[in-house]
């Protein structure tokens, strides 16, 4: 009988550490709501003059799926201090022509980073062109953005603008970069977006 008790005292003394520990780890896989997950940043990029500055905002994501502005409680990072600067509470100034990436980060989460670009020429219009304005579904293309700058000249700044599908349900776009992928039949806006400015094209899936 002794032995029988013994046995029962260390089996519930081992099914109470089990739930510990699995309470415990529940932390881990599921987030508080008081955790950031995902940052991301507003805008996504920016171009900017020599002598001016850009203000940012960083939207945090945390474990029960709520939002909110984190702009105050990250920490700010220009990848090149030597081109912009930014501030504790997110306004980024110009100091030398070039670019740099812009982040966020709270602990071990780090934003998507913005591209900053400090030009002593200002963006006209942009140009947005693809091989076809017409896929079939499946199909993927790769879209071109062409600046369209104040004193003339042109550049390929694909990498640097803001892509967006105004109809996902259609075809979707990777913001940075303009592949675009033809989800089902309709029409689409393919837009990309830098420092305010706006280029567009109609895509047409069959």
């Amino acid at each position: 009988m002794i032995k029988a008790r013994r046995l029962t005292w260390i089996g519930k003394l081992a099914a109470g550490l089990f739930v510990t520990l699995v309470v415990a780890s529940c932390g881990q896989f599921f987030p508080s709501s008081n955790t950031i997950v995902s940052i991301t940043l507003s805008p996504a990029s920016a171009q900017i003059l020599p002598t001016g500055t850009q203000q940012y905002t960083a939207t945090g994501t945390f474990g029960d799926n709520s939002t909110r502005d984190v702009s105050s409680q990250v920490t700010w990072v220009s990848s090149a201090t030597n081109i912009a600067t930014i501030s504790t509470a997110g306004l980024a100034t110009a100091v030398a022509l070039g670019t740099t990436n812009i982040t966020a980060k709270s602990g071990s989460v780090i934003s998507p980073a913005s591209v900053l670009t400090v030009s002593n020429k200002t963006i006209v219009s942009i140009s947005v062109t693809a091989p076809s304005q017409t896929l079939t579904v499946g199909m993927q293309q790769q879209y071109t953005a062409t600046a369209n700058y104040s004193d003339g000249s042109f550049g390929d700044i694909t990498n640097s603008v803001t892509w967006n599908s105004s109809d996902t349900s259609v075809a979707t776009i990777t913001t940075s970069g303009g592949l675009a992928t033809a989800v089902a039949t309709g029409s689409t806006t393919i837009s990309a977006a830098l420092g305010g400015v706006v280029g567009s094209t109609q895509l047409t899936v069959q």
